[in-house]
């Protein structure tokens, strides 16, 4: 090298070497990850849209009451298909903070023994100036007051909560062998850790697994006590509560039954027993037109019952011929009570009461209606008689067998006009709730409609219910409409008053978004869901879901001041599902058919409610195919013969039928049969 270049060059090196230790609290950041993770923790943030109130107003006042609860006659949580339908739930995932994705990238670089990027960040600061941070492991996914984590790819139900056990399936939808497990909660404090160890083989669900744990120490008190059930892996985050949770433990089941006969030719019989007392006949009491004619004992054998799992043994049946005093052409109401083997209490058993068709003279027709809100704030609910047409008639209202109060049932509900369920919406009920409620201890409640003109008064579906103080009441509202356009409900937590609830909605299982539900709904102005119009909400979806792809969508209720969220419902959009308008069920649960899909609900939405299809019809045929066939395959495992249960009839549905398709429908009802033509509505999402 000539000596010219050699100084030059050896100064220059020296420079470069000057700026590199000068500059390096500026390049360091980029070689350790610290920005570009900065700027991914960003990326991966949730979707946000304020929209407020700007959403066009599309809807009638009678879709904005659509699907509000009726309560006519499916209870809380009960399952419309079978036992072991699912409730699909999605991932509630945080992201971390900025500051905290910085650390955690860090980390990252720094390799799994702490060592490359670590060593060089203390090694290149001054140590006179140097703040030494040690660094924060990743943050696990929190459980909080918002809403538990969810893992969307666990689900399952939780079936029977008494006394004697706590019981239910769960099942990993895409690695069903994996081992699961179960966290239960009473009155939510956790009480068990359960395996679910018992594998089964489902025909439609695939792999699922058992949990039980027998005679739960917290539930043998004769208190009532709310218990929740939720399923995890331990190599996995997240938490999902299973369909049916929550689920409340009354004090001693009430006795149940079925009127299946009630006429002067073949007489009045039908099957009742007491959950409590299994091994113990029930006893009965028939009533006609308010007074006692027979007491008998459920004692008859019928074979049906226990091959088909309606009771626990084949003699619960009962038998009283038609008393010939009453062969006079009129009309003549019948009910049937079963008599509680522990309180000695009277419970009205399914079917009853029943008109029977008069020959002659003019019917009375039995009042109807609906206990649906049993809170510290009110008790509210519905009842109409056909007798009174725009009239109004009384409820009474009772506690621990003790009238309460006579008050009348006039009230605005616009739901019962909109749904045509009744002639106009002035037949609500709202009552304070009385201070005799409000002492801690267990009351039972129920409320009967009052027959008009005369008659026997009649117990309201969802009555009765047994009520203790609650420190915290859990938010009530309802998620009915979601397509690609528009995401309608309500939701309102009683501890909060005329405040409105906040609301977290969920696609794909990530949260979307947070807003109030405080949109106005003129129909919850004296229903007794809220005190105030403002607790709906209109949200329109993110653009990103209008791809021609399915998206699953859950909305939570957040609970004031804590305790777990209110699940409105999980709604699927982009795809649309027939509905003919009324749930069915396997499982049959009269004796006298032996074939076909129990109608386990009907809504009053749509034409079948309309059409006069009630709850335990019996679906014999649609579009001339024979309901209640289960699949049938050769030896090699081939089907030989499509099946037409509950979930081939919805499958068929769905693939065959859509929106406003007329459907010729066979039914069973009371032992005759009768055909309508119904048109099929659209239920969006599922």
């Amino acid at each position: 090298m000539s000596k010219g270049l050699k100084w030059p060059l050896l100064i220059l090196v020296c420079g470069v070497i000057a700026v590199v230790t000068v500059s390096h609290e500026l390049w360091l950041p980029y070689v350790t990850g610290e920005f570009s993770s900065s700027s991914a923790a960003n990326a991966r943030a949730p979707l946000a849209s304020d929209l407020g109130h700007e959403l066009d107003d599309e809807f009638t006042d009678r879709q904005r009451a659509e699907e509000a609860p009726l309560n006519l006659g499916r209870e809380d949580g009960e399952n419309s298909d079978d036992d072991l339908s699912t409730d699909p739930t999605v991932d509630r995932t945080e992201d971390a903070g900025r500051g905290e994705a910085v650390e955690s990238a860090t980390t990252s670089a720094e390799g799994k023994d702490g060592k490359a990027g670590g060593a060089v960040k203390e090694e290149s600061k001054p140590e006179e100036s140097a703040v030494k941070v040690e660094p924060e492991p990743e943050p696990e996914a929190a459980e909080t007051v918002e809403g538990q984590q969810i893992n969307p790819n666990l689900h399952g139900a939780l079936g029977e909560v008494s006394s004697k056990r706590i019981k239910g399936w769960v099942q990993d939808k895409f690695e069903p062998e994996t081992a699961l497990l179960v966290e239960i909660l009473i009155d939510d404090q956790p009480a068990y850790e359960l395996q679910a160890g018992k594998r089964q083989d489902h025909k439609t669900l695939g792999v699922i697994w058992w949990f039980e744990t027998g005679e739960p120490a917290e539930l043998q008190d004769a208190e009532k006590h709310v218990v929740r059930a939720l399923v995890f892996r331990r190599d996995q985050h997240g938490k999902t509560e299973l369909r049916g949770s929550p689920r409340t433990k009354t004090v001693g089941s009430y006795p149940r039954g079925k009127l299946e006969e009630a006429t002067p030719e073949k007489g009045i019989s039908g099957y009742a027993w007491d959950p409590d007392t299994n091994e113990k006949q029930c006893q009965v009491i028939v009533q006609i037109d308010g007074e006692t004619v027979a007491e008998i004992t459920a004692n008859g054998k019928n074979e049906e019952l226990k091959k088909r799992r309606i009771t626990p043994t084949d003699t619960c049946a009962f038998n009283t011929p038609w008393p010939e005093s009453l062969n006079d052409g009129l009309d003549h109401t019948v009910q049937v009570f079963a008599v509680d083997t522990d309180d000695a209490t009277h419970h009205e058993i399914d079917g009853s009461p029943r008109v029977v068709n008069a020959r002659s003279g003019l019917a009375n027709e039995a009042p109807f209606g609906g206990f649906d809100i049993c809170n510290k704030v009110v008790l509210a609910g519905w009842a109409w008689d056909p007798d009174v047409a725009t009239g109004s008639i009384d409820v009474e209202i009772w506690i621990d067998n003790e009238l309460f109060a006579q008050v009348p049932a006039n009230s605005k509900r616009d739901t019962l006009r909109n749904s045509k369920v009744t002639p106009d919406p002035y037949h609500g009920f709202v009552t304070t709730t009385p201070t005799a409620l409000l002492d801690g201890a267990t009351h039972t409640v129920r409320v009967y409609g009052v027959n008009y003109p005369s008659g026997v008064k009649v117990e309201l579906s969802g009555s009765p219910k047994q009520y203790r103080l609650e420190d915290n009441t859990e938010p009530m509202g309802g998620f009915w409409r979601a397509d690609d356009n528009t995401l309608r409900g309500w939701a309102a937590d009683p501890d909060m008053n005329s405040d409105p609830c906040e609301i977290e909605i969920y696609i794909d299982g990530k949260l979307w978004q947070k807003q109030l539900a405080d949109r106005r709904e003129d129909w919850l102005i004296g229903s007794g869901f809220a005190p105030n119009a403002e607790h709906g909400f209109a949200i329109k979806p993110p653009d990103f879901v209008k791809d021609g792809e399915e998206h699953e969508v859950q909305i939570l209720a957040i609970n004031f001041p804590d305790g777990p969220p209110k699940n409105l419902g999980t709604r699927t959009i982009g795809v649309n599902s027939t509905f003919p308008g009324f749930w069915t069920s396997d499982k049959l649960l009269d004796t006298r058919v032996d074939k076909g899909l129990y109608v386990s609900g009907v809504s009053p939405w749509y034409d079948a409610y309309h059409k006069d299809v009630k709850v335990g019809d019996v679906l014999l045929e649609y579009d001339g195919i024979v309901a209640g066939n289960a699949e049938k395959k050769d030896k090699e495992g081939n089907v030989t013969e499509a099946g037409t249960m509950t979930t081939d009839f919805r499958i068929w549905l769905n693939t065959n039928k859509k929106k406003n398709d007329v459907l010729t429908f066979k039914f069973w009802r009371d032992g005759e049969t009768y055909t309508v033509d119904i048109k099929m509505g659209e239920i969006i999402g599922k």
